[in-house]
């Protein structure tokens, strides 16, 4: 069954090139992991909600999948870009049958 990351961030960097590496690491992660990024952009507010910058949401085939891109060592640098340069809130969502 599908899976979903649910990713609610803003930046909070000067760094206008860190994106730009963490895409490079990212990109072929998602290939890897067979997940395709369905949704990205500014949120619009809804109930009882934060001003996020940006909302990404992120399709893998099985929750197991984006378990593994998570804790794929090749993910840690980008993992830290992220987190140094954004605040933010993530969500793994999904069954695990």
């Amino acid at each position: 069954m599908v899976a979903y990351l649910i990713s609610f961030s803003s930046q909070h960097s000067n760094d206008p090139d860190w994106n730009k590496t963490y895409g490079e690491i990212v990109k072929p992660l998602l290939a890897k992991y067979k997940a395709e990024i369905i949704s990205r952009g500014k949120p619009e507010k809804g109930e009882r909600s934060k001003e996020w910058e940006k909302v990404t949401l992120i399709q893998f085939p099985t929750k197991d999948l984006a378990r593994k891109f998570l804790a794929d060592p090749d993910y840690h640098h980008a993992k830290g870009l992220r987190i140094y340069h954004t605040s933010g809130e993530l969500y793994l969502l999904g069954d695990d049958t």
